[in-house]
């Protein structure tokens, strides 16, 4: 997930950003579908899958896809209204009622599985410092909440260690950042730290590298991306890029054609009123060695973004993208090249962006944003 900066005072919203208003795509197509697809059945990039999904009483910030225990393909949404809902990939319909629990707005999720093969949701939320782990299945809180010693839970990811065990990494902090780990099964804290200082981390993802060793990478407000060893909590790399002025807006982890595990960030300046704000840019960087990929991508700068990998129809690695105008840019990730016109998805920022497969094998992008909508896209053959 993406940052997010939000104002708040005396308990009332101030603002989320700049409401850049855009007028949604007339002639955007709506497809539904209920055999699978071929490739040649999948609707071209940007197409819209259904109507927006609406339930949310304000912004949605966070989103993440998976499968309950019946193959069923499900989004997962939290808001600044403090709720966590569930949704059907499939029909679009939610699932079961609101989740509730965390005292203020959730900013981030991710979906993964416990040892016993338990489907879960991962949720971290704002204020009130605490992860929570949830069934996919029923909704219901596992265990107790997860609190941290922090105050802001900026992001939530999750990857096994060698042994299998999954584990929950979760950043959390004001100036001086710590990462911190906990056993999935279990909700234990696991002790080991990867401390960021007099510095904000931002995002955070995790995967492994080609040996199979599990890492997070973070991103902070210096726009410094780093790669770290999750069963050392050692740093594997030097900082991989820093600007001082900018920040790492957004972070994911994917997959080249070829195999080889990358992680990309998105960098830019916080514009400003009346100023001239440089442009940002995407980096892409081997999670093996810690070296660039390719040539950087030249984006405009934003207040929020938020980024996912996916795979298209036809297998390919494509870097999805939405920003504070509201649009979606997506790029081949081995090439960097524009796949398409960025397109108009919401009236206002976007804050979430997710990547999955629905049941007909049709390959999406949701996003979620300052509308209080979640619209589902397709990400083309």
């Amino acid at each position: 997930m993406g940052t997010r900066f939000v104002v708040v005072a005396a308990g009332v919203l101030l603002a989320i950003g700049s409401l850049n208003l855009v007028a949604s795509n007339a002639a955007t197509e709506v497809v539904l579908s209920s055999s699978r697809s071929s490739s040649a059945d999948i609707p071209p990039l940007g197409t819209q899958i259904g109507d927006a999904l609406k339930g949310h009483a304000s912004t949605v910030l966070a989103l993440a896809v998976g499968r309950r225990s019946d193959g069923t393909p499900v989004i997962v949404s939290g808001g600044y209204d403090k709720t966590i809902r569930i949704w059907n990939l499939d029909t679009g319909k939610p699932i079961g009622k609101p989740l509730k629990g965390h005292r203020q707005e959730v900013y981030s999720l991710a979906i993964s599985k416990r040892s016993d093969g338990t489907p879960v949701i991962i949720s971290g939320g704002e204020e009130d410092s605490s992860v929570r782990i949830w069934s996919l299945d029923t909704g219901k809180p596992i265990g107790k909440p997860i609190v941290s010693e922090r105050d802001i839970m900026w992001g939530v990811a999750t990857e096994k260690l060698r042994d299998g065990t999954p584990v929950i990494a979760a950043t959390a902090g004001g100036i001086r950042s710590v990462v911190g780990l906990w056993n999935l099964n279990t909700g234990k804290h696991i002790k080991r730290s990867f401390p960021e200082i007099f510095t904000t981390t931002t995002d955070l993802a995790a995967g492994k590298r080609r040996d199979g060793t599990p890492v997070v990478v973070t991103a902070n407000t210096e726009g410094r991306t780093r790669i770290w060893s999750m069963e050392t909590g050692k740093p594997l790399t030097k900082p991989l890029y820093s600007c001082h002025e900018c920040q790492a807006r957004a972070l994911a982890v994917g997959k080249r054609r070829d195999g080889t595990p990358v992680a990309v960030s998105a960098n830019t300046d916080f514009p400003l009123p009346d100023e001239d704000t440089p442009d940002g840019k995407i980096l892409t960087y081997n999670l093996n060695t810690g070296k660039p990929v390719g040539e950087s991508i030249k984006i405009p700068a934003t207040r929020f973004a938020d980024m996912a990998v996916g795979r298209r129809g036809d297998g390919s690695p494509a870097i999805v993208y939405g920003d504070d105008s509201g649009s979606v840019s997506v790029w081949d990730l081995d090439t960097g090249e524009a796949l398409g016109e960025s397109f108009a998805a919401h009236s206002g920022p976007i804050f979430a962006v997710a990547a999955g497969k629905r049941s007909d094998g049709t390959p999406v992008l949701i996003t979620g944003g300052s509308d209080k909508a979640i619209r589902i896209w397709s990400l083309g053959p």
